[in-house]
């Protein structure tokens, strides 16, 4: 339940907690519509949890602003972000006091699907370094709360064959960034409630698409956004205990598991960690470490040249073993 709260500086009634990736945040503004789309893509945290990161969010009402919204961009000086979504709406995020004040028109704070889709997820793309979270550019599918753990180069197909096994007894819980906490040695992966992204050509694997149109995606790739759960019937899963670790490639004619050591395996992903200041160099250890942690598991490659629906089937057969 949102409850009175005072910052220093504009007063801010509503405050709520959300667990994110295994980390709590605090946020605190004027405009209900903001907690609302937190409760949509976060699940809530008891109020006596420690918080993380805490974020201010002040709605000026003097401002006004109209769609379309223009691409968000950001500058960084060290361990300060500045991330600006429209010409008076903006965030400045501190990493190392691991806190945010942003300040945003009544129309973007009214927008709960731009929230959902961008303001929060690059949030949490920003801020993992400094809430010890490691963000991996791939898919995870989950079985009786066991992960599969999809990556793979650009146009390797890991959403088209994600959403193939959420269609094939796995839920879906994400298709393009999964997000990494550790405690101890024990690793978890956590997801947010995204659309799956699937370039054009998907059509031809899932003719539901056939009355939609593409549109331009915040990478600049035309691209299908649909929600898998609502359009597909999927079921969603939000976390899970990574089991199985795949990389695929490209091939011809069925699929080949190829295994690979947890040494391969590490020095395919460490390179996707973004590049850090010097002030913040000593955050990396621990992403480091979770991921050395989740590739102890034995892992593999694999080579095939199927359509994503047979893919699927191989891997459910696979993870069957």
């Amino acid at each position: 339940m949102a409850t009175p709260r005072r910052l220093a500086g504009p007063f801010l009634p509503l405050e709520a907690r959300f667990l994110v990736a295994g980390s709590v945040w605090s946020i605190t503004t004027n405009a209900p519509q903001i907690l609302a789309a937190g409760k949509e893509i976060f699940q809530p945290a008891a109020e006596d949890t420690s918080v993380a990161l805490k974020v201010s969010c002040y709605v000026d009402s003097e401002i006004c602003e109209e769609k379309p919204w223009p691409q968000p961009h950001f500058r960084g000086l060290d361990h300060l972000v500045y991330a600006a979504y429209a010409p008076s709406s903006s965030m400045l995020i501190d990493l190392l006091q691991r806190r945010v004040v942003g300040m945003f028109s009544p129309e973007i704070a009214e927008d709960t699907a731009y929230w959902k889709s961008v303001v929060f997820p690059v949030l949490l793309g920003i801020t993992s370094v400094s809430l010890g979270i490691t963000p991996l550019h791939c898919a995870c599918l989950v079985k009786n709360g066991r992960g599969l753990i999809l990556s793979g180069n650009s146009g390797s197909g890991k959403s088209t064959l994600a959403l193939s096994l959420s269609l094939n007894e796995f839920a879906y819980l994400s298709d393009d960034w999964t997000y990494f906490s550790r405690e101890g040695a024990a690793v978890c992966a956590w997801g947010i409630p995204l659309p799956v992204k699937l370039l054009p050509d998907a059509v031809k694997f899932f003719p539901k698409l056939a009355s939609m149109n593409p549109a331009r995606s915040l990478n600049g790739e035309m691209a299908y956004e649909v929600d898998p759960v609502s359009l597909f019937g999927a079921n969603r899963a939000l976390s899970c205990e990574p089991q199985w670790m795949v990389f695929i490639e490209k091939g011809h004619g069925r699929a080949v598991f190829e295994p690979i050591s947890s040494d391969a395996a590490f020095e395919r992903f460490a390179p996707e960690l973004d590049k850090l200041p010097t002030c913040l160099s000593a955050m990396r250890a621990p992403q480091l470490e979770t991921i050395r942690d989740l590739v102890k598991q034995q892992c593999w490659v694999m080579h095939h040249g199927l359509s994503p629906a047979q893919a699927a089937d191989e891997l459910s057969r696979f993870c069957a073993v």
